[in-house]
């Protein structure tokens, strides 16, 4: 699976936030009035595909028109990123929300990873302490047997899933 760039995610956030689904950019500057969450991340997605001067032509009337010169007069695009990885404070609260709001969608991947193998070590401990066989999670849990046999033998924390793990974790701990 690919890792999840800031480009893609601002393209796919901006959509999910605009009420006509769409990612153009004239739609959009005409929607901020009414969407005031588009704000940033429209600005962050024309920066990002370096459309900015479209988005300026296309919010001349808009409200945002002079934060957005502004900022693009400010910053230069990969200083303006740059920023965003350092959470600067010369950037409004809003840009810097997106930016981590990018990154924990980003990593999540990772957090679940790291999430699921603590749980594979209390699974374990537990399961060792109460003396309950791998059979008996499988079977009570109906569970695919290769899958969590692969999990608590061997550790392999890619067969299940995270709420599958904490469904075994949950059944040993009522056991």
């Amino acid at each position: 699976m690919q890792r999840l760039t800031f480009h893609r995610y601002l393209e796919r956030y901006v959509r999910s936030l605009s009420y006509s689904n769409t990612n153009s950019l004239y739609k959009l500057a005409k929607e901020i009035l009414d969407n005031p969450r588009l704000k940033e991340p429209l600005f962050l997605y024309a920066l990002s595909f370096d459309k900015l001067d479209v988005l300026l032509k296309a919010s001349r009337d808009c409200q945002v028109y002079f934060e957005y010169t502004d900022l693009a007069s400010k910053f230069e695009r990969n200083e303006f990123v740059k920023l965003l990885e350092e959470n600067d404070m010369r950037l409004e609260h809003g840009y810097r929300k997106v930016y981590r709001s990018y990154v924990s969608r980003r990593d999540m991947p990772d957090t679940d990873n790291d999430t699921r193998r603590l749980l594979h070590k209390k699974t374990r401990r537990l399961q060792e302490s109460k003396n309950v066989s791998n059979y008996r999670l499988y079977t009570d849990l109906k569970l695919d047997q290769s899958n969590v046999n692969a999990y608590l033998k061997k550790g392999d924390i890619a067969r299940v899933n995270k709420k599958t793990a904490e469904d075994i974790l949950e059944y040993l701990e009522a056991a």
